[in-house]
């Protein structure tokens, strides 16, 4: 006489191969996620340091420009004293 099913047993399987299918999902989708903030993070980085070259190249044409600024101001003070 065979030996009855186990219905216990069965479920249990059933549930097992179901979170391992749900695991491997999850894990897969968080793979995912961490791709795209690592992608985020490299995109971050660049942009940093794009604006830290532009914020560079500002004041340096600023500091020339003030330097410009002061030096025509010291010309045109010189001008005024050579009239007086």
């Amino acid at each position: 006489m065979a030996e009855p099913e186990n219905h216990t047993l069965a479920l249990l399987r059933e549930m097992r191969t179901d979170m391992d299918r749900r695991h491997s999902e999850i894990t897969a989708e968080f793979a995912a996620i961490r791709e795209q903030l690592d992608k985020m993070q490299a995109n971050g980085l660049e942009a940093m340091k794009r604006f830290i070259g532009h914020r560079t190249m500002v004041e340096r044409t600023v500091a020339s420009f003030e330097a410009d600024l002061s030096d025509l101001k010291q010309r045109m003070s010189a001008l005024e004293a050579a009239r007086s």
